[in-house]
């Protein structure tokens, strides 16, 4: 059996790991722990905690690692999976450990490939490990086990505790819709099920569950495939899974992203408001906590492919279901349209914004046509698009296709599988550029947000009503307030550093 030693400066390491959560080390350790799990398609993941020993065990069915995987899971320096592959990353769990515990037992077991390490810390300055074989597997899978430190307790002291943390960050995995959902994009088995301290969890029905009223489910689709599948409600008491995960739970391949009200005010319903949203695409745009998404330069349209239509889902929930108006309407029409202008005089200094707004964009739109090869539904909300080379001659002169927008009118969507209406595709620019609006949120601390590829400048800050009466001052403070929100929106914690989009979006003003 062989003896290895951590080459590298772990104690950085571990400590730079774990400051990229938001919350404690021993819970990130359980996360990754069961991310790993999921990763390597188990169909059963037990987690056990004995707090008298303080040893927690992570074990599952999965297919395990092959026998450089297993040389991954602990190498410090090795680099974390490519993003978009799964949701854990290599040995993070174990690693991570390393800040609240001083020995780590693995065992696995796969196809090609039986393994196992016993690694722990020899001293402040040495982290060694020693082959091992395994010992608790009969089948395929891997079996991890924690031991803290002795002066360290780890927050979950109950089962409950357990199965609340487990729920926190993969609910969808415990609700049985959403289960039949990945069983069906070949994600997870339906049969999925988790273990707590010798306790089976059965799926329940989120609905019923929570009590939710005012439900609302819808299905995104895109060139008619279901995209995305989430549900909206409103709770029966507050806050449901705690403070830090309130609103629309956002989540790709079950696990819990974010927490997300999409820039809207419910007001005295805010802590009520529930839902669970699964968007597969979304694992590619992931932080590597997976508590965020990137939004990075070149991908922002992508990404709001995604993210847009549960947007809208959700402000015609609240609209519908509760109430609420959107915090976006357009209270100064004259202003935004100046500022629109503006926004265009300066794009070539600012590339980044002709990608954020999507100025001119071509693409395939549909027109009607008896003979058409496509199936498309009627979506509501359409704009004009112009022509960019060849195409069908419109059938009323002077009059542009129509494209899926937000304005009023109707357009043609594919819709391949139950389509009502026929269609031809044609090549045709989109008549875009940016678009900005005020609204007046006085209770909301931002000075701007995003909604889409609109810019909402709030002109109920307190900031905004100081210069209100001075056009100039005005001018000034909303191009800042416009750069704050899509620096927000575009910069990552990888580029923020060298992107200082403020800064140059208020220089080409001053030079403009």
């Amino acid at each position: 059996m062989g003896l290895h030693e951590s080459s590298v400066n772990f104690h950085n390491l571990i400590k730079d790991l774990a400051e990229m959560y938001p919350f404690e080390v021993d819970k990130v350790v359980v996360v990754e722990l069961v991310a790993n799990a999921l990763d390597a398609k188990a169909n059963k993941v037990s987690v056990e905690y004995n707090t008298e020993k303080k040893v927690l065990i992570v074990s599952d069915n999965g297919e395990g690692m092959t026998a450089s995987q297993f040389d991954e899971y602990h190498d410090f320096a090795a680099g974390l999976k490519t993003r978009g592959t799964g949701i854990g990353f290599a040995g993070v769990g174990a690693k991570i450990s390393f800040n609240v515990a001083d020995r780590v037992i693995s065992e696995t077991r796969s196809k090609n490939f039986r393994g196992g390490s016993d690694w722990y810390l020899h001293s402040k300055k040495k982290l060694l490990w020693n082959d091992t074989s395994p010992s608790h597997l009969r089948n395929n899978g891997t079996r991890v086990e924690v031991h803290f430190k002795s002066g360290f307790t780890p927050s979950y002291a109950t089962t409950d505790d357990l199965i609340q943390l487990l729920k926190r960050h993969y609910l969808p995995l415990f609700e049985q819709k959403f289960l039949a959902l990945y069983q069906s994009f070949s994600f997870y088995s339906k049969n999925l099920r988790f273990e707590v301290n010798g306790r089976n969890i059965e799926p329940v029905n989120v609905i019923a569950d929570l009590s939710l009223e005012k439900t609302n489910d819808f299905f995104p689709t895109k060139a008619g495939k279901k995209i995305e599948y989430g549900l909206f409600g409103l709770s029966a008491s507050e806050y449901p899974f705690g403070s830090d995960a309130c609103g629309v739970l956002l989540c790709t391949h079950g696990k819990v992203v974010k927490g997300d009200l999409f820039n809207q005010f419910p007001g005295v319903f805010g802590p009520r408001v529930f839902g669970l949203v699964e968007v597969p695409g979304f694992i590619n745009f992931l932080t590597t906590a997976k508590t965020d998404f990137i939004r990075a330069r070149g991908k922002y349209r992508e990404f709001e492919s995604l993210y847009d239509p549960i947007r809208k889902e959700f402000k015609a929930w609240l609209e519908k279901s509760i109430g609420i108006q959107s915090l976006e309407s357009i209270t100064d029409a004259d202003e935004a349209r100046k500022l629109e202008r503006e926004i265009k005089k300066i794009v070539e200094d600012i590339p980044e914004l002709e990608e954020f707004f999507g100025f001119r964009a071509k693409k395939t739109v549909l027109q009607p046509s008896a003979s058409g090869p496509l199936n498309a539904d009627v979506h509501e909300g359409a704009e004009g698009t112009f022509s960019s080379g060849d195409g069908v001659k419109s059938s009323k002169p002077g009059k542009a296709p129509l494209d899926e927008g937000e304005g009023a009118g109707q357009a043609l969507v594919e819709n391949q599988t139950s389509g009502e209406k026929k269609a031809s595709p044609i090549s045709r620019t989109a008549r875009r550029g940016p678009m900005i609006g005020f609204s007046s949120a006085p209770e909301k601390p931002e000075l701007s947000w995003v909604e889409g590829n609109k810019v909402v400048i709030n002109s109920g800050h307190p900031s905004y009503a100081k210069i209100k009466s001075n056009a100039q001052a005005r001018k000034v403070h909303s191009f800042f307030a416009i750069g704050v929100a899509v620096q927000r929106v575009m910069s990552t914690a990888a580029s923020a550093p060298d992107l200082m989009f403020v800064d140059r979006l208020m220089t080409a003003l001053g030079k403009k």
